[in-house]
C-alpha cells in the first residue's frame, strides 16, 4: 500500500533526524490546510510518539487514532483526552491542542478518514477485477 510506504519514510525521517518536513510537504499537497491538516499531521506524530515507526506505521494504526476523535468516555473526546492528558511531546500539542475549540472537527475527521480508507484493502475488488481480466482473455 502507497500510504503506508509514505508513513514509513516520514516515520525514519522523524526518529532519525527529529523533522518532519517531509510529512509537512505530503500533508500540504493532500489535504485541506483547514484544520484537517493539523488532525492528519497530529495523529501521526501521535503514531510515532506510541511507537509505531518503521514498518510498524501503517494505515491501520493510523486510522485507529484518528477515529478515537470519534470516542468518548462521558462527554470527554478520546483524542483530545490524548492530546491534553496524556501526551508529552510538544509538537503533538502544536498540531492537536485546540482541536476542542475546532467547530468543524467532525468534518476534519471525516475527510482523514475518508482519505485513508482510500488506501484499504479490497479483496472482494481484486477478485472481481482477475475475474473481469479473465473473461476478456477468453472472449
Amino acid at each position: 500500500m502507497i500510504i503506508n510506504k509514505f508513513l514509513q519514510i516520514f516515520s525514519e525521517e522523524y526518529v532519525n533526524s527529529k523533522s518532519i518536513d517531509q510529512l509537512l510537504e505530503f500533508t500540504k499537497k493532500t489535504l485541506p490546510s483547514d484544520g484537517t491538516d493539523k488532525i492528519f499531521i497530529g495523529c501521526v506524530l501521535i503514531m510515532f510518539d506510541i511507537g509505531l515507526t518503521g514498518s510498524s506505521s501503517c494505515r491501520e494504526y493510523l486510522i485507529s487514532i484518528v477515529k478515537s476523535g470519534r470516542e468518548k468516555i462521558g462527554n470527554t473526546n478520546l483524542l483530545y483526552f490524548y492530546v491534553n492528558r496524556i501526551n508529552t511531546n510538544k509538537i503533538v500539542s502544536k498540531y492537536l491542542k485546540d482541536i476542542n475549540k475546532d467547530v468543524d472537527f467532525e468534518k476534519h475527521l471525516d475527510i482523514v478518514i475518508e482519505y485513508l480508507e482510500q488506501f484499504a484493502f479490497d479483496f472482494s475488488a481484486r477478485i472481481k477485477s482477475d475475474y473481469d481480466k479473465k473473461i476478456k482473455n477468453i472472449v
